[in-house]
């Protein structure tokens, strides 16, 4: 594709770029509930830091790099002589540039356009291991989460957990007589309270599911038995910990 300079291709690859990083990332770790509340797994404040891991001038400098075609940059004897070929902004500008004209070549087949950002960025592959790496600052599950919880009120971290419970006398059984138990865990961070109730059939179970979650809003990852949810009520069942309203009843 030929034409008097790049700019208008680097704004459009610039909005095209910008456009598919977020809907990828959003459609891998978002979603909507069933009341349309749309959750990350990563909280808000992190989305654009995410974003920023794939879309910014060093990254994709380094793919202009990879791809060795400065050299057929075309620049006046002033850029040439000033080696501004070897700039990142303008290997960045470069990329934009030729995803723009990917975008307009195609006619904005979205098809088209999404899987050519998928592959230069290599977004899909390296998503999973941003948010494992990065995003998860301490590793704790189901069966740990009562230590955890409790070392880290030790160290400061928050205030020392209180749990209440539910019991059976009060709370009743399931049709297959299986005890309901509830148990609600509460905690106060440096940032704000928080406190999460769980039911299952059992008190043990119900106690490390409610610090679980609670354990997973302090850090703010990833509920790895079930989906996410700022749900406060939620219940623990056939190893799944799912916000109580997609419970199947």
């Amino acid at each position: 594709m030929q034409g008097e300079n790049n700019e208008i291709l680097e704004f459009i690859g610039d909005q095209v770029l910008g456009y598919y990083a977020t809907k990828i990332i959003s459609e891998n770790y978002g979603s909507l509930n069933s009341d349309c509340e749309y959750n990350f797994r990563v909280r808000e404040n992190r989305f654009n830091e995410l974003k920023k891991e794939f879309v910014n001038n060093e990254k994709l400098a380094k793919i202009i790099e990879e791809w060795d075609i400065t050299k057929y940059l075309i620049v006046g004897k002033s850029d040439y002589a000033n080696e501004i070929d070897r700039q990142t902004k303008v290997k960045a500008d470069l990329l934009e540039a030729i995803i723009g004209a990917i975008a307009v070549s195609a006619k904005w087949d979205s098809v088209v356009v999404e899987n050519s950002v998928r592959k230069i960025l290599s977004i899909s592959d390296k998503l999973s291991a941003i948010i494992e790496t990065e995003y998860r600052q301490t590793q704790f599950n189901m069966e740990n989460a009562i230590n955890t919880l409790k070392e880290l009120a030790e160290h400061g971290g928050c205030t020392p957990p209180e749990y209440d419970y539910g019991t059976p006398e009060q709370l009743g059984y399931d049709e297959d007589g299986n005890p309901h138990w509830a148990c609600t865990c509460r905690i106060v961070n440096k940032k704000t309270g928080i406190i999460r109730q769980v039911w299952a059939n059992s008190k043990k179970a119900a106690k490390k599911a409610a610090a679980y979650l609670v354990l997973c809003e302090h850090y703010e990852l990833q509920n790895e038995y079930g989906v996410n949810s700022k749900c406060s009520l939620w219940q623990y069942k056939d190893g799944k910990l799912m916000p109580d309203f997609l419970i199947e009843k």
